[in-house]
């Protein structure tokens, strides 16, 4: 075939394939978006995802499907004798280019002076002839017309609001709440593994029934009934494990503990009201000890002395054995004098942290209770977020409470709650309360009121309480808010 015949075949080719890149790119646009509407309407039957994944998903295939498309469509193999009867037609050169080629292979009997005749009219038609009018670079309207109207259908399916969106949230959520549950309960598990205050036989019941809960909350199938069954079966078993004695011991040091503001005896009194006998014990070493701590003053004695007396007279009702040992020990540290002191603080010492030693199960298992307590707790308030309804006090029986005791509500507490009167001790005689006088100090119920609920929900959150009483409790103080 000519060289010049050749020339003009290569170029009307490139503008062949140039619209068939035009194309490959419309039908990869048209094909995506028929994918987005596809997954839109899915989504819409279950909840898959959320529109702005989908959005966010389609643009990345777009990206991917319009570079590809229009490579494939320029590229795509087109023989040579299929191609140019595509240019004859388009081109309306009434099968030039065929006979030409045809000729020149030998394919069709002629004379030889009419080869180079035909392949020079062939030359002349095919350079008078308008490849871009032939071949524009834009998609048929067929194919853009569909293309549109998938795109708005597309655009329809994600204007409007999707119901399924709200039980994906509820899903999401549900599920992150039992991860975090079960988050909670491996490390319950490995601190009662490692515990040597329990029995062989009470730590491997503890962590069966932990580690039935494990599977429910790790099981993707289980619902939020069955996970909230579950973690209530595994404290019923802890509880059931406990020591009921123990326990009531324990309760009644937390009642008991004094109510002195002297800066010497607070530790002593917050590490008793948290149950933590151990660090009340430590405590007390730490004041005597001769490297590390200052010498205890006279006044200092003295209040420790009065602490001790309080704490026997508010256990006498329930443990008189107790109370008259801690009574003793105030005795001898209202009679020592200084330097005889640090060991009637070390008697104090010593009888804490054998209490504390006697009722170690006990204080392991109520830990591991209360961490499954408040794993019961963070699993409703989820529930309730992904409901919508916020997770303050009547939501749930015993979700957490999340209410505000600060600022915000301060206007509706001083409007209805006025003030309250802190009674004061007698100076003289025992220590005891009485009712307020005329000129007895009072302070604003706004002040008071945030700092009582937070050491509740403090209380709720370190021991272990059945769901009813820790509901009520928040209930209370919410009342007291309204």
């Amino acid at each position: 075939m000519d060289t010049q015949l050749r020339y003009e075949i290569a170029r009307l080719t490139r503008a062949l394939r140039q619209r068939g890149a035009v194309i490959g790119a419309t039908w990869s646009i048209c094909g995506a978006l028929s994918l987005g509407l596809a997954l839109a309407l899915l989504g819409r039957l279950t909840p898959l995802w959320y529109r702005l994944h989908l959005l966010t998903g389609l643009v990345a295939l777009l990206m991917i499907a319009i570079p590809l498309g229009a490579l494939l469509g320029y590229a795509w193999p087109r023989p040579l004798p299929e191609r140019l009867r595509r240019l004859e037609r388009a081109l309306g050169l009434a099968e030039r280019l065929t006979t030409a080629w045809e000729l020149a292979r030998g394919q069709i009997a002629a004379l030889p002076a009419m080869v180079p005749l035909q392949a020079q009219e062939t030359l002349t038609a095919v350079r008078h002839s308008d490849p871009r009018a032939a071949f524009p670079l834009r998609p048929p309207r067929a194919l853009m017309r569909g293309t549109l109207a998938v795109a708005a259908l597309l655009t329809l399916a994600l204007a409007l609001p999707n119901p399924q969106e709200l039980v994906l949230t509820r899903q999401i959520a549900e599920r992150e709440a039992a991860d975090a549950a079960a988050e909670e309960l491996l490390a319950i598990r490995e601190a009662l593994a490692e515990s040597d205050a329990l029995a062989e036989a009470e730590r491997e019941a503890a962590l069966q029934a932990l580690d039935a809960a494990l599977a429910t909350l790790q099981d993707r199938q289980s619902t939020p009934a069955e996970q909230q069954a579950a973690l209530h079966e595994a404290e019923q078993a802890l509880q059931a494990l406990r020591s009921a004695e123990a326990a009531a011991q324990m309760q009644q040091m937390r009642e008991a503990a004094p109510l002195s503001t002297e800066a010497v005896v607070e530790p002593l009194s917050a590490a008793l009201q948290r149950g933590d006998l151990e660090a009340a014990a430590q405590y007390l070493r730490d004041l005597t000890d001769p490297v590390s701590g200052d010498p205890l003053t006279a006044e200092e004695l003295l209040a420790l002395a009065d602490a001790f007396e309080e704490l026997a007279a508010n256990l006498q009702a329930s443990d008189a054995e107790l109370a008259e040992q801690f009574r003793e020990i105030a005795q001898q540290m209202y009679t020592d004098d200084l330097a005889e002191a640090a060991e009637s603080v070390q008697q104090a010492a010593a009888a804490l942290s054998d209490i504390a030693q006697a009722n170690a199960p006990d204080a392991a298992l109520e830990a591991a209770q209360a961490g499954v307590q408040q794993a019961q707790d963070n699993l409703g308030a989820a529930g309730d977020l992904a409901e919508g309804t916020p997770g303050g006090i009547g939501q749930h029986e015993d979700a957490g409470s999340s209410a505000p005791y600060g600022p915000d509500v301060a206007p509706r507490i001083e409007g209805t709650g006025g003030e309250i009167t802190i009674p004061r001790e007698v100076a003289e005689g025992d220590p005891r309360l009485t009712e307020g006088a005329l000129d007895t100090p009072r302070v604003s119920y706004r002040e008071v009121y945030a700092e009582y609920a937070a050491a509740a929900e403090a209380q709720m959150s370190e021991s272990a309480y059945p769901p009813a009483l820790r509901a009520y409790v928040r209930e209370y103080f919410g009342g007291l808010g309204e």
